[in-house]
């Protein structure tokens, strides 16, 4: 069965309306210090699933960290430092978090 329809099986079984599902697609570790070296590179989608298996939702992130010459508005919102994979994947839950459509927004 493809992944849409495990979820919808598992909110059945359940008794759930829906079923959140993701997958990984990149993970690669930052090579060298905070200051320089490769680059941290993530990317994941999430999808939400009706217990019949529509695919309510789907968002996705991607993001390889770019130097300073490339990218001025993340270097600084990233105190001009490259991170770790993890830190990214951070960065990418709370994208999706804040587009996700269902539910109260979180006030942040």
């Amino acid at each position: 069965a493809i992944p849409e329809q495990r979820a919808a099986k598992i909110a059945q079984k359940m008794s759930l309306d829906a079923a959140i599902i993701g997958r990984v697609v990149v993970y690669q570790e930052r090579k060298g210090s905070k200051l320089g070296g490769e680059t941290a590179a993530v990317g994941f989608e999430v999808k939400l699933v009706s217990m019949d298996g529509t695919v309510l939702w789907a968002g996705n992130y991607y993001e390889k960290q770019k130097p300073l010459t490339e990218d001025a508005k993340g270097s600084f919102e990233r105190g001009f430092v490259f991170v770790t994979a993890d830190e990214l994947v951070e960065y990418g839950t709370t994208h999706l978090a804040d587009t996700f459509p269902f539910g109260a927004k979180s006030k942040r």
